[in-house]
């Protein structure tokens, strides 16, 4: 029997930690606590990152790959270390109850084992494709769970179905959320739709708008991804002819669109007197009351991590006896509620070598414009989502390790050096 290679493990590692972040331990009842589960995962990442920074010193190519995503992770470590400090002093947390708040931030350091396997691979495509199917997998088995309490009255996989609360309703509908890798999974599809045109992908496209619509109901979300499609249409080719005739289609269904009511039916969905007023209302409120403490307290820091363990925390949690005021909600501005002046370095840096790595090197290095469609396709999300949907909240950081692997690595940028067996 062949000896079984790091990258392979690291993969079925990574597929394992993906379906249950993912929620398939609430499709089969695991023993234990999620806790300890959820902290074992962040410390068996932090371990496999050590392994692949040690692995730098002698392999050439990974150290290359690893360095930009280096820098970025020690600043974001500094950031999260500084708030694990304030919030302990803050709201009197102990050591236990600080990891367990903050277990999730440490799942960042998967991208160094992402990054590994791509370099091993010489590609980052193979893999990113097993995840996106990986994900497809437990986005299928939500489908029918909807579905059949919905539509047949039946309740299956209650654990998934009510992950939030049986109240999570719309339009008469329980819903159920797209989980962390949504991002991944459509810009993948996208990528394998428009530059490998792959039939496949594109019912898989059809199939994730019919979620979106049906099943998510969330709005900012099915907004991000039609902008994301029509980016992902455009760019999809390096021909300025055919960019030039892709925008004025483009162009063309935008202004139909503004025309015939479109833009007025958007802006009354996230108005306060719109079907669902109440809930920018609640936004606003959220807004006005983490504003006006950060404000009253000078917290130049933000309010640090809140959680229900303490008194202190839990009083500026508080909204009435059975609502908080949920930081999730806010997107972008929950991160900078929490991280204070630090989120400029925090979203700032990762933004900034985003844009950087993916839209200025294109220039430089005059990639072809389809090879690099999935780069920029997870760049535009990552930013654009984030609006709403925080990249850093406990629900989605699972795909951060994802997006800074995509961003920080250069695909096939060493040709010339041979990868070392691992």
């Amino acid at each position: 029997m062949g000896k079984v290679k790091v990258s392979q493990l690291f993969k079925v590692i990574i597929c394992a930690v993906t379906l249950y972040t993912l929620g398939f331990d609430k499709i089969i009842t695991l023993p234990g606590s999620s806790f300890v589960y959820e902290i074992s995962i962040a410390a068996i990442g932090v371990l496999l990152a050590l392994y692949v920074k040690n692995k730098t010193r002698s392999n050439m190519n990974l150290r290359m790959q690893c360095r930009a995503l280096s820098k970025y992770l020690m600043i974001y470590l500094v950031i999260i270390l500084i708030e694990m400090i304030y919030s302990v002093f803050a709201y009197e947390y102990n050591i236990v109850q600080l990891l367990i708040i903050t277990r999730r931030y440490f799942y960042v350091f998967y991208s160094y084992p992402i990054v590994y396997i791509f370099t091993m691979d010489d590609d980052m495509y193979k893999f990113t494709k097993t995840i996106c199917w990986t994900s497809m997998f437990l986005l299928g088995i939500k489908f029918i769970t909807w579905y059949l309490y919905n539509f047949k009255g039946m309740t299956v996989f209650s654990g998934l179905l009510f992950q939030y609360s049986e109240g999570w309703t719309r339009n008469g509908f329980m819903r159920m959320d797209t989980g962390a890798l949504f991002g991944i999974v459509l810009c993948v599809t996208l990528y394998y739709c428009f530059v490998k045109k792959q039939l496949l992908y594109w019912l898989v496209l059809a199939f994730l708008y019919i979620y979106l619509i049906f099943v998510t109901q969330y709005r900012f979300q099915i907004i991000v991804t039609i902008v994301l499609t029509a980016y992902g249409y455009y760019c999809s080719t390096d021909s300025n002819r055919k960019k030039n005739v892709k925008l004025m289609a483009i162009s063309f269904i935008i202004i139909a669109f503004v025309l015939f009511g479109g833009l007025d039916y958007i802006l009354n969905l996230f108005s306060l007197n719109g079907m669902d007023g109440g809930s920018t209302a609640a936004r606003l409120l959220t807004i006005d009351h983490y504003w006006s403490l950060i404000k009253e307290k000078d917290a130049i820091l933000g309010v640090g991590f809140l959680s229900a363990y303490t008194n202190k925390a839990f009083s500026i949690l508080r909204r009435s006896d059975t609502d908080r005021f949920w930081l999730e909600d806010l997107g972008i501005l929950g991160g900078i509620f929490t991280f204070g002046i630090l989120s400029l370095l925090l979203y700032g840096k990762l933004f900034f070598d985003s844009i950087k790595r993916t839209f200025a090197f294109h220039r430089i290095r005059k990639i072809e414009g389809g090879d690099d469609c999935l780069k920029k396709c997870v760049v535009v999300y990552m930013i654009l989502s984030c609006i709403l949907l925080n990249i850093f909240d406990a629900q989605r950081i699972w795909c951060m390790p994802f997006y800074l692997s995509i961003v920080y690595f250069a695909q096939n940028s060493q040709k010339s050096n041979k990868i070392e067996k691992e």
